[in-house]
């Protein structure tokens, strides 16, 4: 189910990491850079865990980089695990 998130990834609007789409009101938890997602072409964007988990349960065949801390990536798939794609459309 994957389809474009509002503006390329990677580009961060000014107090929000690049993982964060542009219609995701969410505000960021923690370190911008806490965490770096991969699609299944190899792109990479780094984020905060909140947003990673977001964008990773909108990727088909995204995953978390191997060099992010075990810590957050379990945090990561936990999170995705719960979340619909794109779940700000539907107010999670």
């Amino acid at each position: 189910m994957e389809r474009p998130l509002d503006r390329p990834i990677g580009h961060s609007t000014p107090g929000r990491c690049a993982a964060a789409a542009a219609k995701d009101p969410t505000p960021c938890e923690g370190s911008h850079d806490a965490a770096t997602i991969v699609d299944r072409h190899g792109a990479e964007v780094a984020g905060c865990v909140h947003h990673c988990a977001r964008l990773l349960a909108c990727l088909d065949g995204g995953r978390v980089h191997p060099y992010v801390p075990a810590g957050h990536a379990l945090d990561i798939y936990s999170r995705a695990r719960e979340l619909p794609p794109f779940a700000w459309e539907i107010g999670k």
